[in-house]
């Protein structure tokens, strides 16, 4: 929604390029041609540093797949509605494989104590669009978030609101720094790499609401604060992929496909947000 906007009016330049029609040799009439609007992102909210990843994070995975998986089926997952989301960052609990599983179409949010392990994950990432959020507090402890959306649920022409995504983002950095953070607030968005051969991606047409998801994303991972970082992940689908936030075996932070991602390799070149 455009409530989501962090942008000042002051520097709000609408621009009319007017042509005049001579009609008749004595009447005139006017016609707006275009209007263009141009807004500038407040200090404040201007994001430390956003990239998009074009080699996806390799190396050993600490997070087995299989525990993921495991998670899964010993959970009731029952009916999964297409195009529909519940249960926005839902407060979740470990099961006894020390995850906290999240289903399509769901969001789920974990807290976990100074000392502690666990870990919040999702699976079966396939043109879906995962999303995953950390960040640790000065008293020790870690804030996480996993969600996990299909297509459907991102198109206002079905659900006639923006990408849940959005609110993601957004809340997360509320939640998380509630307590004083201890590290930046880290951000995964990992979507399906067809999306930039969409013909509607790039076009922004519209209300807010109504531009593709990707485009919505784009803005609104830039508008998150200088105590965040985010990182766009396009990925091709295969069999599908997990994601996970957390803390196992002395590592932590996020894991794609149980690999942790290394936000300061990717973004150390960073030095303004941008969008990709």
């Amino acid at each position: 929604m455009c409530s989501f906007f962090h942008v000042s009016l002051l520097p709000l330049l609408l621009v009319l390029q007017v042509y005049a029609i001579r009609v008749s040799g004595f009447k005139t009439a006017f016609r707006i041609a275009s209007v263009r609007l141009h807004f500038r992102i407040r200090a404040e909210y201007a994001t430390k540093s956003v990239a998009s990843i074009i080699q996806p994070p390799h190396g050993e995975a600490i997070v087995d797949p299989a525990a993921i998986t495991r998670s899964l089926r010993s959970k009731d997952v029952g009916f999964v509605a297409m195009g529909f989301t519940t249960g926005h960052q839902k407060e979740m609990a470990v099961d006894e494989y020390g995850i906290a599983y999240v289903d399509m179409n769901k969001s789920g949010r974990l807290e976990i104590p100074q000392g502690k392990d666990g870990l919040i994950a999702t699976n079966s990432l396939a043109g879906c669009t995962g999303v995953a959020g950390f960040a640790k507090r000065l008293d020790g402890s870690i804030a996480t978030f996993v969600s996990h959306y299909d297509a459907m649920t991102q198109s206002s022409l079905l659900t006639g609101e923006d990408s849940p995504v959005n609110k993601d983002l957004y809340s997360f950095r509320y939640q998380a720094g509630q307590e004083g953070l201890a590290s930046p607030i880290y951000y995964l968005v990992a979507y399906p790499n067809g999306e930039h051969s969409n013909p509607d991606y790039g076009k922004r047409n519209g209300a807010f609401k109504n531009w593709r998801y990707l485009d919505q994303i784009n803005v609104t991972a830039n508008q998150l604060g200088n105590d965040s970082e985010v990182l766009l992940l396009p990925y091709d689908e295969g069999l599908g992929h997990s994601l996970a936030s957390g803390k196992v075996n002395d590592h932590e932070g996020i894991f794609w496909d149980g690999v942790p991602v290394d936000f300061g390799s990717y973004l150390r070149n960073q030095t303004a947000a941008t969008s990709v």
